[in-house]
């Protein structure tokens, strides 16, 4: 017995004195370090060569070429040859990112060159671009590039002389460039053709919109940047689009009609290159048509489908056609309350729903040889993300299984570079074949946090009123006690488009929150409704009230914090960003007393002031819902305030503009109200780089500040 007890003494001992010889993780490092020193080890490069069952990836330098079966390894390119051969007036340090074009070729970019390299002749080509090129838009079999210089388009073709599509003086007027604010999926503004033979492209005359105010601190006297800033309920820019034809070098309009206030959005080109499909979604957002235009005339030539939602249509991808096709494509749609693929034929005819499940599909990975397809979805409640096989016919496979994260890069024989990563496991990458079993195992990341006190992250589950699954992410100190009291900081985004939490390494949180979980805090973390990949029903059930049903999931979660024995009820903070900080005020304003201490950064405070695009989805316009509005106006509840409460805001914030802070600032100075205020000079939305370190630095001193003893 004392034998025992003197090795258990030992090796406690021995237990303690590990845990005591872990480092302290610090701020700097968590808000700079987390996706490289401090992730999980990655594969650098790694992805298939198209059309065969050999990838490749980057190792010291080298372009390695793997075959999977029987494992042979070899040297396609080094860096040394690269910059011996290349041409580019500059030495790489590293090899750069390829794309592929075929199996014969790749390119990279460098500067303001394109470098395409033949594997079978071992040449180099470059092309050089214009160096204030903008918006670069490559096709890569001809190696014709769409950009911008200002606000027009042009076209650098590949034997490098220079087509100028547009030659407008108007700055009002604008070419080739993102139109309705990036909304609807739209993160571009040309469209080559699949041949490459035309050029599709946005025209937006924005003169009717509304100038809006920035200031440039940074010149002597400060001086004045107006941007185009629609508001809800004012008026949209009108967008149209155009076909730039390569050989007769004339551009020709799709006759998209009236009115002129609409969303153009999923512009997709037919495989033979001869009609252009259009989404036309009304202003409303709640009807969507599915046009077709003749590409060499710009003539409508039916409407292919409608979709209609009480609340709101939202289309983010194009069409997709089916692999050797030009009749059938597969279409996204959340007709039936999850996001799911349905194929259908350029007649109109919807022929079946081909994916089946209640979840939404994230991902859409490509097709195989046989035409079956492969998808990413989001199961478990959006917990994970799985990878599924799925014939035309609508036979669906379950390919992965291990309940995690799994992303994936599909071949056409229909062999899978699967990536995973869960709560427990940083990252794993193996090659699963046909019969869903795994051929190859490249890596197994260890934890690049093993040096480090840390602990591992909680997922829970809660329920709300209306019966839905709350998911919330709960992190502790390594040296938590349950007998002591903790105090807690809940963060919040809470809108749409956004989920905080999954079923992946370090559970999708931010280093810097495991940094103040070992600074003594419980920090938690809830997807609300109104979050993404939940479902039409999760998603809409905040429309025409923002805010409501937010604050009533979230305070589900508060009261379970406060149900715990181990949570200081008197001591929790809440801080978020953009409609984080919306959020944030609303919880401190609203629901005066929950919370000692808010930080909220760039909140939205009046939505009459955000933008139509993303504000009319979920609020409508003001003229059509005023109640709404005014309940969601934040400065109506200032008197409220309990606590202390910080408002952060970008100095030139172009996302929420400004005003939304100073709105709130004036009604507390109306109101003798007390609050306080912090601007990053020179920034818009959010604060990067170094100075990130600053900002989180000032989040977490102003809790720590007031919370109190």
């Amino acid at each position: 017995m004392k034998i025992y007890r003197f090795l258990l003494f030992f090796l406690m001992g021995g237990l303690l004195t590990l845990s005591a010889q872990k480092k302290e993780l610090s701020l700097k490092e968590a808000v700079l370090n987390q996706r490289n020193s401090l992730a999980p080890e990655r594969i650098a490069g790694l992805q298939w060569i198209p059309g065969t069952d050999t990838y490749v990836f980057v190792k010291e330098n080298k372009l390695k070429e793997v075959f999977v079966k029987g494992n042979k390894t070899t040297d396609l390119l080094s860096l040394e040859m690269l910059n011996k051969n290349s041409g580019l007036n500059k030495e790489l340090k590293r090899l750069p990112y390829i794309t592929w074009v075929d199996q014969d070729h790749f390119y990279f970019r460098s500067g303001n060159a394109y470098v395409l390299y033949d594997l079978q002749k071992k040449a180099f080509k470059t092309y050089v671009f214009d160096e204030k090129a903008a918006n670069n838009d490559l096709e890569k079999s001809t190696f014709n590039l769409a950009y911008t210089l200002g606000n027009n388009l042009f076209i650098r073709r590949g034997d490098g002389s220079v087509d100028q599509i547009s030659n407008e003086a108007d700055k009002g007027i604008v070419y080739g460039q993102s139109v309705h604010r990036s909304e609807f999926g739209i993160t571009k503004g040309t469209f080559w053709s699949p041949k490459g033979n035309k050029l599709a492209f946005y025209r937006k005359d924005e003169r009717m919109v509304t100038d809006y105010p920035l200031i440039d601190m940074n010149v002597r006297p400060a001086k004045v940047n107006l941007i185009k800033y629609p508001m809800a309920g004012m008026k949209s820019h009108h967008v149209t689009l155009g076909v730039y034809n390569l050989t007769t070098k004339k551009t020709i309009y799709m006759k998209t009609g009236e009115p002129k206030e609409q969303y153009l959005t999923a512009v997709s080109w037919s495989p033979d290159e001869k009609s252009i499909f259009i989404g036309i979604l009304n202003r409303d957002q709640n009807h969507l048509k599915m046009n077709q235009y003749n590409a060499e005339t710009g003539d409508f030539i039916k409407t292919l489908f409608e979709e209609r939602d009480e609340q709101y249509v939202e289309p983010e991808d194009g069409l997709i056609f089916v692999s050797g096709s030009t009749t059938q494509f597969l279409w996204f749609s959340n007709r039936d309350n999850y996001k799911q693929l349905y194929l259908y034929d350029t007649s109109g005819e919807l022929i079946r729903k081909v994916t089946q499940g209640n979840f939404d599909i994230t991902a859409f990975l490509g097709f195989d040889k046989k035409n079956n397809f492969y998808v990413q979805g989001a199961t478990d409640f959006a917990l994970d993300r799985q990878i599924f096989k799925v014939s035309l016919k609508g036979k669906q496979e379950q390919i992965t299984k291990k309940k995690g994260t799994h992303t994936a890069q599909v071949n056409s024989n229909g062999l899978l570079i699967d990536t995973f990563s869960s709560i427990d496991i940083p990252k794993e990458i193996s090659i699963i074949g046909n019969n869903k079993k795994t051929i190859k195992e490249i890596l197994n990341a260890k934890d690049p946090l093993k040096q480090y006190a840390y602990s591992k992250p909680e997922i829970i589950h809660l329920e709300d009123k209306a019966g839905f699954r709350l998911n919330a992410r709960m992190i502790r100190p390594s040296n938590f006690d349950p007998n002591k009291k903790y105090p807690v900081v809940v963060y919040v985004y809470g809108g749409s488009h956004a989920q905080m939490l999954r079923n992946t390494w370090l559970a999708a949180a931010p280093m810097w929150m495991y940094y103040l979980a070992e600074k003594g805090y419980i920090v938690f973390t809830l997807d609300n409704r109104g979050s993404h990949n939940r479902s039409s029903d999760f998603e809409q059930a905040t429309h025409r009230n923002l805010g409501d049903k937010e604050m009533e999931d979230q305070l589900v979660g508060v009261d379970y914090l406060k149900s715990l024995p181990y949570v200081d009820a008197g001591k929790m903070a809440v801080h978020g960003w953009s409609f984080g900080g919306f959020m944030t005020t609303s919880l401190m304003l609203r629901q005066p007393g929950t919370f000692k201490v808010g930080v909220a950064g760039g909140p939205v405070i009046d939505w009459r002031m955000y933008e139509i695009m993303y504000g009319e989805r979920y609020m409508d316009t003001p003229q059509e819902n005023p109640e709404g509005y005014k309940k969601a106006d934040l400065t109506n509840y200032i008197q409220n305030l309990e606590g202390k409460l910080l408002i952060i805001h970008g100095q030139v914030d172009n996302v929420v503009v400004p005003q939304h802070s100073m709105k709130l600032l004036k009604a507390a100075v109306d109101k003798g109200v007390q609050i306080e205020f912090f601007t990053y000079p020179g920034y818009q939305h959010n604060v990067r780089g170094k100075d990130r370190v600053h900002l989180m630095q000032k989040v977490i001193d102003y809790i720590e500040d007031n919370m109190g003893e």
